[in-house]
């Protein structure tokens, strides 16, 4: 059990934990009960958010200073997300915190991302501290919650746990598979006119490319997406009379939100209704 003098290092994925607070729960996160949260571990010695902070209420820097984390700002370079933005800041300090840093032995990630499964799993084989992951339920990666010693979800204070039971079994469904394919599915769908099962499938398991699943792995995915309603299947007329069904994104799902972010899902939304309204062969067949 932690005690006051354990001492806990908080590295906080800010673009994460709000998108996810504002998606699941409605709400903007209070940088208090954040640090609340990695408090039940011990003393917190290190606590850095990280964001373009440009692309956040302005208030936002100064309630996370109040509340004991450092905003580390990591502007975006030409509009556009890389790794070497706010993951790549974030999980080189982890990594300086590990060497430089020897008398922190608990470590409390507050992301869902899965690029920190290997610097997780790192941290705990090689360096033997305790790493959690602490995220909003459906947001956070299965593979990342195995590579930790525990997931501890963040829930408002004043949320009852009843209340987000949905948001804890989709924690619980997310996997590295679905998180690849739902990326896959985003990318094909802006690329291609018409869009199939059969297209995804063959894509996702091409030995080309980067999924590379199995067969079996493949229908598994897709089929959970359309039973769950992340993937919409309708029927769209070809110019020579035949019908073929297609699929396209759900971006009001809570998981497609999350994961593509309000931009990307901003982008979709428009492509889809302008695609809509620009012909009438989109329409379902009666």
């Amino acid at each position: 059990m932690s005690t006051e003098l354990d001492e806990v290092a908080l590295f906080l994925d800010f673009d994460n934990v709000r998108y996810g607070y504002l998606n699941t729960y409605g709400r903007e996160p209070d940088p208090q009960e954040l640090m609340s949260k990695a408090r039940e571990y011990g003393r917190v010695v290190v606590a850095v958010a990280y964001a373009d902070f440009s692309e956040h209420p302005a208030t936002y820097r100064r309630g996370l200073e109040v509340g004991g984390i450092a905003p580390r700002d990591t502007p975006k370079r030409g509009g556009r997300k890389h790794a070497s933005s706010s993951e790549m800041a974030m999980l080189m300090d982890i990594i300086d915190c590990l060497l430089d840093r020897p008398t922190i032995r608990t470590y409390v990630l507050m992301t869902g991302d899965s690029d920190f499964v290997r610097i997780v799993a790192r941290a705990r084989h090689r360096f033997g501290v305790q790493a959690i992951i602490s995220g909003v339920p459906g947001t956070v990666s299965q593979d990342l919650i195995a590579s930790a010693d525990g997931a501890d979800l963040l829930i408002p204070q004043d949320v009852e746990l009843s209340e987000a039971e949905g948001g804890l079994s989709a924690l619980q469904a997310v996997s590295e598979a679905e998180v690849g394919m739902l990326k896959l599915v985003n990318f094909l769908e802006g690329n291609r006119p018409y869009l199939t099962l059969n297209f995804i499938h063959s894509y996702a398991v091409s030995p080309t490319g980067r999924l590379r699943m199995s067969d079996a792995e493949a229908n598994r995915v897709l089929d959970a997406f359309i039973e769950d309603g992340l993937l919409i299947p309708y029927e769209k007329r070809l110019d020579d009379g035949r019908f073929v069904v297609n699929v396209r994104l759900n971006s009001d799902h809570p998981l497609a939100r999350q994961i593509l972010g309000p931009q990307e899902n901003k982008k979709r939304q428009k492509h889809q209704e302008s695609e809509t309204d620009s012909s009438s062969a989109w329409q379902p067949r009666v």
